[in-house]
Parts: structure tokens; C-alpha cells; sequence
């Protein structure tokens, strides 16, 4: 496994705009980041590098989130990975399912950047300690 100085983000989104904006928002911060437009995309890198934080969709092609979530979970549970759900429409199965698998946090899209910034450095601090 590589070693990083920055923290290193996965994003994982179907939707390349919104994955732009999300890698613009997080290399502001300093932060190193790896694009995936869907889950199974990301596993295949998961077996080489470790992230600090997975930020997914929900709803994507191939692998959603919960399916990605539940794969790491299953494959690298040792790595211990935080993740943050974003979703354009989040119901009451989806933040049941979400706490179940252990999302640290799920947020409504469009995402505020302000919030989003927030969520990741409390979360990367908290595992920094």
C-alpha cells in the first residue's frame, strides 16, 4: 500500500459534472483526490491504495453506493474507511440503510460546499488523532 501525506478522497459519482465540482471543492482544501464514476470502478483501486474518506452516490450505473459500501465493508473491512452518501433524493429507507452500513454522514445534493468542507475535516481530523 502507498503511503500519502495528504489526505486522499475517493469520490465516487456517476455524473462528471458533479464530480468536478466535488474534486475542485476538495483539492482547494489541500486535499488529493480520485475520481470513479461508479463503485466497481473504485474497488478495482481499492486493492492497491487505501483512501482516508469515500464520498459516494447513491444511485449509479454498475455498483451504487450502498452496493460499494456494502462490497469494502465485506472485503477491506480492515481499512476502516469513513464514508459520506450525497444523493438528490434521500428517503427514509435510504438514511436507514445508510446508518446501518455506518455512513458518517449523508447529504442532500446540491451540496453545499461550506457544510461539505466541514463534514470532511472534522471526519479526516477525527481519524488524524
Amino acid at each position: 500500500m502507498t503511503a500519502l501525506t495528504k489526505p486522499l478522497v475517493f469520490i465516487v459519482e456517476d455524473n462528471s459534472a458533479y464530480r468536478f465540482i466535488l474534486s475542485k471543492i476538495l483539492q482547494e482544501k489541500g486535499y488529493m483526490v480520485m475520481l470513479f464514476e461508479h463503485g466497481r470502478k473504485a474497488v478495482d483501486m481499492l486493492k492497491y491504495i487505501k483512501p482516508t474518506l469515500i464520498i459516494t452516490d447513491i444511485q449509479m450505473p454498475c455498483m451504487d453506493g450502498f452496493e460499494f459500501h456494502e462490497y469494502v465493508k465485506k472485503n477491506f473491512a480492515h481499512y476502516n474507511i469513513p464514508f459520506i452518501y450525497l444523493s438528490s433524493s434521500i428517503s427514509e429507507s435510504s438514511k436507514d440503510k445508510a446508518q446501518r452500513l455506518g455512513a458518517v454522514e449523508m447529504m442532500d445534493k446540491p451540496v453545499n460546499p461550506a457544510m461539505l468542507r466541514k463534514s470532511i475535516t472534522e471526519i479526516i481530523d477525527s481519524i488524524q488523532k
